[in-house]
């Protein structure tokens, strides 16, 4: 071995390729791990805290919800020993991404050169080291760089097995084939690299080694096919509104969609468009090689095959890269795997190469352009010409090159919670924040107590460092992202089996109830977006000042505390809400009140659950419930409660309207399933009033959107419409 290696380096070009791509991989080692663990966990990295740590205590990712995150099961284990190693901080989930970033450069030059030369595989080991979403999406702690490492890596050595006819790459390919796809399922397309193979090898291609293997894979993806279609309870990639063969196959398969070009074209431009021309460069490349039939293949390049059907013959390896890409974003388009740029990032080192081969052919044509020129009148000098594409390639390279910025590569480790991301770059294209879970979960995990009530917003990144929690508030319902079941009539988060907060009424209920108990709550940036989030929650945390202990470092996550309190002190849904004097109904004991909710000065009254008023038609409830403060004049008399309401029909059941006064149930009220409006009565017994604010709770049975019903494009969750709420004394 010592002397092999002596005898490398005795080669002047070895030694300089040595050094270059040495230099190479040091750099981008450097632009990748500097100020690591600085950043919180963001994104869908509590998974991977998660599993990792339940594999390296249970042997495999079991939950502790109780469920198996089958997805990026392997990743977990690789993870495994840096959270061991590092004691599961930001840093120990991160390192593992920095190696493999950092090893991708060197896989992929080795890649670009077997399939072009070295100057294919310098420039795309070049945009690997530096380009800034590389670098970027080498610093996270999910599996996308992993992916892209191993997807690289699968293909250099399928070309060394396979199309080189090297058994140990073939069973080290094999091998990768089927542990690829354990790091996301979307590995399971490298078996389409068997059909180029097939048009390579023509009847050779049925030999026994190359079928075993062949068949092996297809053995291995379909158990993983069928244990995420049948099996997986948390962590898919898709999700339905229904159930059945129809909708499983509409959640695989629809109308492809452009969208991975449209936002290759918008990340990386003129690189795109060199892409494309590499297309016609592959159609003019089989024309002249076909026609100039003196000429062997390798004046034009000497790790080139050539498969020749007739008197045509076509560049396989370039015709490989452009395959691969292009058959793997159709497949992945035509499922649901598209509206995020991350989910191509595992693809994206056969994007570079193809880019690469196209400039390097572009640069080779000129030379031999020159060369013909030049040859007319005066002997060519071969070394010169050589310099003179180098030197062509490196100019040319720099001029089409997009997203390499030294300042920005170096700025990325330096970025603050609070500074806008780039969302081109960022793990999702609505994420122009960094959120940090870090600074109130660690508050929390040093503060409480263990009887202590934790409650977050975010249910992946708040427990890596709480270390564990009682709730997730969550009152969206999303299709595409739906983590949770029910169970026993309760909603239950899949990773975790901790209840979820559906709605104020339940949150409510958890700090009245457990007045005898702190309570800590963590939001997140979802507390600001409506569909994660019920607005009016957000509303109603903002009049708490007094409890909020601390805002995060990105200026948006926030934690509030509220102490155990006990006898009159204990809490109530007024210490809650905060109502204003101004916002609260004075009811006169003669006259009563008579609020018009078709009046815009009805709305200070509206506490909770109300939309906007709408001017001469009335006021929609938006949610589960709404709520209302009244002061009695007289607190020794019964009063009439009378609502002119009417329901937004859903066309499957009859909306109810429930009144709840002071926290205690009064009576129930069934809508006719009609548009019309009525007048529901109720009455508020003396027993019940209070000598201060009392509160009004109107709870119902349904709310949707008229956008759902397809009765417009309103997409509030709306339930009543009240045009009046009537209160008087009983006589």
């Amino acid at each position: 071995m010592a002397i092999k290696i002596k005898n490398y380096f005795k080669d002047k070009n070895n030694t300089i390729t040595f050094v270059f791509l040495l230099v190479l991989f040091i750099a981008g080692f450097y632009l990748r791990v500097i100020n690591l663990g600085y950043l919180s966990f963001w994104g869908d990295d509590g998974h991977t805290v998660v599993g990792t740590l339940s594999t390296l205590k249970h042997g495999y990712p079991l939950l502790p919800g109780g469920n198996i995150l089958w997805h990026g099961i392997f990743d977990y284990y690789l993870k495994a020993p840096a959270a061991a190693l590092f004691k599961g901080t930001e840093f120990a989930f991160r390192i593992t991404s920095v190696i493999f970033g950092s090893a991708s450069i060197i896989a992929v030059y080795f890649t670009g050169k077997k399939i072009a030369n070295k100057f294919v595989g310098f420039l795309s080991a070049f945009l690997i080291a530096f380009s800034t979403w590389y670098i970027q999406f080498s610093r996270e702690a999910r599996y996308y760089q992993d992916l892209q490492f191993f997807f690289v890596l699968s293909f250099l050595f399928f070309y060394l097995g396979f199309i080189e006819d090297r058994k140990v790459f073939k069973i080290l390919a094999t091998a990768l084939f089927i542990l690829t796809p354990l790091l996301h399922g979307i590995g399971v397309t490298l078996i389409i690299l068997f059909v180029p193979l097939l048009l390579l090898k023509g009847r050779s291609f049925f030999k026994k080694d190359i079928i075993i293997s062949f068949l092996t894979i297809i053995a291995a993806n379909a158990l993983i096919i069928l244990n995420q279609v049948l099996f997986w309870k948390v962590g898919r990639s898709f999700y339905t509104e229904e159930t059945g063969f129809k909708a499983l196959v509409a959640a695989y398969f629809k109308t492809p969609d452009p969208f991975y070009y449209k936002i290759i074209e918008i990340m990386f431009g003129r690189m795109f468009y060199v892409f494309l021309a590499g297309i016609a460069v592959f159609v003019v490349f089989a024309v002249i090689i076909s026609i100039k039939k003196k000429d062997s293949p390798e004046v034009f390049l000497t790790n080139e095959r050539f498969v020749k059907w007739g008197s045509l013959r076509w560049p396989f390896n370039l015709f490989l890269v452009y395959y691969t890409f292009n058959i793997v974003i159709l497949f992945m388009s035509a499922g649901r795997m598209y509206g995020q740029q991350r989910y191509v990032y595992f693809l994206m080192p056969i994007f570079i190469i193809c880019f690469s081969y196209t400039v390097f052919l572009a640069c080779l044509a000129v030379k031999k352009l020159l060369i013909f020129l030049i040859s007319k009148n005066r002997k060519t000098n071969k070394v010169l010409f050589d310099y003179i594409l180098a030197v062509l390639f490196i100019i040319l390279s720099f001029v089409l090159i997009k997203g390499v910025n030294p300042y920005e590569a170096h700025a990325i480790a330096y970025k603050k919670h609070n500074e806008k991301i780039d969302v081109m770059y960022s793990i999702s294209n609505s994420w122009n924040v960094h959120w940090d879970a870090a600074q109130g979960g660690k508050y929390v995990y040093e503060h409480s107590k263990p009887d202590d009530i934790i409650i977050t917003t975010d249910i992946y990144n708040s427990p890596p460092y709480t270390k564990r929690v009682d709730y997730w508030l969550w009152t969206g319902s999303l299709v595409s992202w739906a983590p949770y079941h029910s169970e026993e009539g309760k909603v239950i988060d899949d990773t975790y089996g901790v209840e979820l907060i559906r709605d104020f009424n339940f949150l409510a209920n958890i700090l009245i109830e457990n007045s005898d108990k702190d309570i800590w709550i963590l939001t997140s940036k979802s507390l600001f977006i409506s569909e994660h989030i019920d607005p009016g929650i957000l509303k109603i945390l903002e009049g708490l000042n007094d409890n909020l202990v601390l805002t995060g470092r990105d200026d948006v996550s926030r934690l509030y505390h509220f102490p155990k309190t006990s006898g009159q002190d204990a809490r109530t849904l007024e210490y809650i809400l905060k109502p204003p004097t101004e916002g609260t109904l004075k009811v006169k004991k003669d006259t009563g009140i008579n609020l018009n909710l078709a009046d815009p000065g009805a709305s200070q009254y509206l506490i909770y659950g109300f939309s906007d008023v709408e001017e001469g038609n009335g006021t929609w409830a938006d949610g589960g419930s709404s709520i209302l403060f009244a002061e009695f004049e007289d607190i020794e008399s019964d009063y009439y409660l009378k609502i002119n309401a009417r329901p937004l029909n859903n066309k499957k059941e009859s909306q109810t309207l429930e009144l709840i006064f002071n926290g205690i149930k009064v009576d129930k009220f069934k809508f006719m399933p009609s548009d019309n409006f009525t007048y529901v009565h109720f009455i508020l017994p003396a027993e019940l009033i209070k000598d201060n604010a009392n509160s009004i709770e109107l709870k119902y049975g349904y709310s949707v959107s008229p956008k759902e019903l397809g009765i417009g494009n309103d997409a509030r969750q709306l339930s009543v419409m009240f045009k009046e709420i009537i209160i008087e004394s009983i006589k």
